[in-house]
Order: C-alpha cells, then sequence, then structure tokens
C-alpha cells in the first residue's frame, strides 16, 4: 500500500482541499490509498463526497466512489470498482476524505477526482499502474469519426492491439448507456429492439483482435457516440469511443448532382458554348457603335 506526502491545492472558500500532488506509481494487485483531506479539519460525514474519473468515456459511468450523508451511493458506481473501492467512514468526523481502491489492474490507470459540491472544493491524482505483463495503454488502433447516409450500411471500427479470446472474453458495444450488442462464448446477441436484426459482429475477425460492429439501414437516431469494451476480466475492462455521423439521403443526393453536372463534358461545353455568344454579341455591339 503505497502513502504520499500532500500538498495544497488552489483555496476556494474557508476549507482547503489538501490531496496527493505527485503522480502514483503502484504494480498490478496493489492496493493504494488517494489521500485528500479537510484543513482546517471539519466533520466532512454528512457532505457529498465525489470520487470519479474524468477520463472515462461518455457511456460509462464516471463514479468510483459517491458517499452522502453516511451513505455510499453503490447505484451511481461504475461496475468495475465494485467492491474495491472505500472511504475510512470513521475519519470522515475529522475531514479526511481519502479514497482507497484495492486489487489494482492496468485499467485503473488515470486521473482520479474529488470534488465536494457543498464547499466547492475539488483535486486531482493521477494513477499510474504498471503494465508488465498486461494490456498496454494503447489498447486500440487509431480510427477516425465515421459517415453515414441514412439506409445505408456502415462499420464501426473496434481492432485491439492486445490478443483478445472469444472463448475467454467478452465483448460489449453500448451507446447510451445500452448494450446494443454483446458477444460473449463465441455467440453475439443484441436485447435492444431498435439494433435487433441491424447489428453484428464477424467472429472469424474475432479471433484476428478486429471486433468492428456492422450496423445495417443506418437511421438518423443511430447518430452518436458508441463505445467498444472488452471485458478481460471482472475487473479489467477495455474500451475505445467510436463516434457515427449520419446526414440525409436526400441531401448526399442532391451533392452528388450538383457534383456531377459539373464534373460533366457537356454541361462544361455549354457553359463554353454561351460565353463564346456573350463575348461575339459585345463585339457586334462595339463596330455598330464606332460606325
Amino acid at each position: 500500500m503505497l502513502l504520499l506526502s500532500t500538498l495544497p491545492v488552489t483555496l476556494t472558500g474557508n476549507n482547503t482541499l489538501k490531496c496527493s500532488t505527485e503522480k502514483i506509481t503502484v504494480s498490478a494487485a496493489d492496493d493504494v490509498i488517494l489521500q485528500c483531506r479537510l484543513e482546517p479539519p471539519i466533520s466532512a460525514e454528512s457532505m457529498r463526497i465525489e470520487w470519479t474519473r474524468p477520463d472515462l468515456l461518455p457511456c460509462i459511468r464516471a463514479s468510483v466512489h459517491t458517499h452522502k450523508d453516511g451513505r455510499f451511493l453503490y447505484e451511481e458506481q461504475n461496475p468495475v470498482y465494485n467492491n474495491r473501492s472505500s472511504l475510512f467512514v470513521d475519519q470522515l468526523i475529522n475531514g479526511n476524505v481519502s479514497l482507497k481502491v484495492s486489487r489494482v489492474t492496468p485499467s485503473d490507470t488515470g486521473k482520479y477526482r474529488c470534488y465536494l459540491p457543498s464547499i466547492h472544493q475539488e483535486a486531482v491524482i493521477e494513477l499510474s499502474v504498471g503494465h508488465d505483463g498486461f494490456v498496454p495503454p494503447d489498447s486500440f488502433m487509431e480510427h477516425k469519426p465515421v459517415e453515414a447516409v441514412v439506409g445505408s450500411d456502415v462499420i464501426l471500427p473496434c481492432v485491439s492491439t492486445f490478443n483478445i479470446s472469444v472463448d475467454d472474453h467478452i465483448l460489449e458495444w453500448n451507446k447510451d448507456d445500452e448494450e446494443i450488442y454483446t458477444v460473449q462464448d463465441g455467440r453475439g446477441s443484441t436485447q435492444v429492439d431498435d439494433y435487433k436484426d441491424r447489428t453484428s459482429v464477424s467472429i472469424e475477425e474475432f479471433k484476428k483482435n478486429n471486433v468492428s460492429l456492422k450496423l445495417s439501414g443506418v437511421k438518423e437516431t443511430d447518430k452518436g457516440d458508441y463505445c467498444c469494451c472488452i471485458k478481460l476480466d471482472r475487473d479489467n475492462i477495455k474500451c475505445t469511443k467510436v463516434t457515427l455521423d449520419v446526414t440525409k439521403e436526400r441531401k448526399q443526393h442532391e451533392d452528388e448532382q450538383q457534383t456531377n453536372a459539373e464534373a460533366d463534358p457537356l454541361f462544361a461545353d455549354s457553359i463554353g458554348a454561351l460565353i463564346g455568344n456573350v463575348a461575339v454579341c459585345l463585339v457586334a455591339a462595339l463596330v455598330g457603335f464606332v460606325f
């Protein structure tokens, strides 16, 4: 277990939240304490204490541990921290709001924000967990936002840079906190009616670390951010975000017509002929004016 000295953060109000300011580095499977306390000491028992991961993806709950009025708000917690996070409840009366994270994994690497809304105090602590023998930090190949036209089919890219197994790992594609497609034990399924018969992942490509999602019959409501998540075990999950932008088919068709017209040789010839006729008329008018 690692403990670090603390330094004050920016003061806003009568009480200061002091937290570890140095980057904390630990090994996988260790326990770690992210130190934060109020000075001068006041009781935090009735305060809302929020420990979050600002770097988590939009479709994944960012709460690591939330405490309010003496109660742990389990329903707000990200599932990967179940039974692994805790506060020192008996020390809240002394202003100690430190967070303990048990059995850390490489996926716990990131920035942790402690926020006390009642006194407008916050601080961020950076945690790094050793990756020896585990998933590398850059776990997915880079990709650009995807564009699609209403009614078309599209591929949402998700290719891992680490080895995954159809038999041992679980794939989840999420949007707006809903699991729109899941692959477990080599079988794909979806429980969201709007995505039934429109989503699929190739099991053969899965074996090659490619878990891209095929989305058929794109709708305007499909626009947004998607999360591709691979569960390596109960406490280790890796995710990447894919943004889908959807345009209307009519607008696309009109743009194509305009592009084709401009590229058509007949269109170019007609413009040239028109310019020639106008030039002849101007010359004739000028000659008539002189005579």
